[in-house]
């Protein structure tokens, strides 16, 4: 079963772009707890408002950062 998860590469380009430098100072920046935005990364959490809050602040249309996986188990990372 295929299921839609986060390109991680993608969010840290973008990041690098913006010259933030952790995850922690995206999640200040961007109103996105750092849990939330390590399970999108970790491909642990289902899309949601936050996501688009984190789109919104990056600048970035969902579309470009989503990538089609495998579905994600609890101990498999992206």
């Amino acid at each position: 079963m295929k299921t839609l998860i986060i390109n991680e590469k993608e969010i840290r380009k973008r990041m690098i772009d913006l010259e933030i430098k952790t995850i922690n100072e995206l999640a200040l920046k961007s109103g996105v707890s750092k849990p939330t935005i390590y399970d999108y990364l970790n491909g642990k959490t289902p899309l949601s408002v936050a996501f688009i809050r984190l789109c919104d602040f990056l600048d970035l249309n969902p579309n470009d950062i989503l990538i089609e996986a495998d579905k994600p188990t609890e101990d498999t990372h992206v």
